[in-house]
C-alpha cells in the first residue's frame, strides 16, 4: 500500500487535472476526513501506510468531490471557531467570515454584568453561531430557531456533542413565531441575504447543493433582515444588540432600514478581508439613553 503521502500526493493531481483552485488544501482535507484525524496534524502520518480499509471511502468521496458536492457535507463535519460541528446536506454552510463578527459578539456578551445572559440565534441553520456563543460564555443560555426541521435537528445533536444541551433550546420556527415571551439581551443572525436576482450567477458549488431557503432573501436581499428587525424588537431588551450579517453592498440600506424602526445602527464589522459584513444595531431604551452597558 502508499504511504499517506503518497496518497496525498495523488490527490492533488486528481484536483489539478479538474481545475480546482487550491489542490494541496483540497487534498489536505479529503484525505484527513477519511483518516478522521485533524488537517493540521496529517504530516505525522506521511510516512504510514494507508489503510487499505479506507481505500473504498476515499475513491467515494473524492467522486464526489470532483462533481463539486461541497466538502463540508463530504466530511459531515465542519471547524468554526476552534469548535467541530456535524454538518449534513441539506443545511446551510456556515462560512470563515462569520468568525470575526462572533468574535466581537463573544466580547461584548463577556462585558455584561447580568448574573444570566439570555441570547437568540435567529436562522440558526447548524447552530455555530450561538453554540459557540454558549461554549466561551459561561453565564449565557441560548434559543435558536430555524425554519428547517433538519436544521433543528442538527443543532440540537451539535449541543449534545459539545455539551451545551442543558444550555440552549432549539424551535422549530418560521423566525420568532413560535417563541414564548422571552427578553433577550442580544439576537443575532446568520440569515438568508441574497438576491433572488444573483442565484444562477452563483457558483454550482453553492447553487447545487446547498438549500436555497437558507439563502435567498427577495429581490433586495434584505426580506428576512427586515422581518428579524421589525419581530424581533419586542423580543429584545432595552438596551440589547441585534448582531446581523449581510451582504456588504446593503450596509446602508440596513442603517435606514434600522432608522425607520426607532432602532440604533451601531457599526459594521468587517470580514476577513475588510468587507462590511455585519452590522450591530441597538434598541433604544425608553428613556432615550443611548450609553454603552
Amino acid at each position: 500500500m502508499p504511504s499517506v503521502k503518497e496518497v496525498w500526493q495523488e490527490l492533488i493531481k486528481d484536483f489539478k487535472k479538474h481545475s480546482f483552485s487550491s489542490p494541496p488544501r483540497e487534498a489536505r482535507l479529503l484525505l484527513s476526513s477519511v483518516l478522521e484525524v485533524e488537517p493540521s496534524r496529517l504530516y505525522l502520518f506521511w510516512d504510514e501506510e494507508f489503510p487499505e480499509e479506507k481505500s473504498a471511502r476515499l475513491e467515494a468521496l473524492l467522486k464526489e468531490r470532483l462533481r463539486g458536492v461541497p466538502l463540508q457535507y463530504l466530511a459531515e463535519k465542519w471547524d468554526f471557531f476552534s469548535l467541530t460541528f456535524r454538518l449534513k446536506r441539506g443545511v446551510f454552510i456556515p462560512r470563515l467570515d462569520t468568525e470575526a463578527w462572533v468574535e466581537e459578539a463573544i466580547t461584548y456578551l463577556r462585558s455584561l454584568s447580568e448574573e444570566q445572559i439570555t441570547i437568540c440565534d435567529m436562522c440558526c441553520g447548524s447552530g455555530v453561531i450561538g453554540l459557540t456563543c454558549a461554549f466561551w460564555v459561561d453565564n449565557l443560555y441560548l434559543y435558536g430557531a430555524d425554519i428547517s426541521p433538519q436544521a433543528v435537528e442538527l443543532s440540537k445533536e451539535n449541543a449534545r456533542l459539545l455539551g451545551l444541551d442543558k444550555k440552549s433550546t432549539f424551535l422549530l420556527s418560521d423566525l420568532f413565531s413560535a417563541f414564548p415571551a422571552l427578553q433577550f439581551d442580544v439576537i443575532l443572525s446568520n440569515p438568508p441575504y441574497i438576491k433572488n436576482r444573483d442565484w444562477d450567477s452563483l457558483p454550482p458549488e453553492i447553487r447545487l447543493y446547498e438549500p436555497q431557503e437558507a439563502l435567498l432573501a427577495g429581490e433586495e436581499g434584505l426580506d428576512i433582515i427586515e422581518r428579524i428587525l421589525k419581530e424581533g424588537e419586542p423580543f429584545l431588551k432595552e438596551g440589547g444588540l441585534f448582531f446581523l450579517e449581510h451582504d456588504p453592498e446593503e450596509r446602508e440600506a440596513i442603517q435606514k432600514l434600522a432608522d425607520t424602526l426607532s432602532l440604533e445602527y451601531l457599526r459594521s464589522i468587517p470580514d476577513l478581508i475588510g468587507n462590511e459584513r455585519a452590522s450591530v444595531i441597538r434598541k433604544r431604551r425608553s428613556n432615550n439613553e443611548n450609553t454603552h452597558r
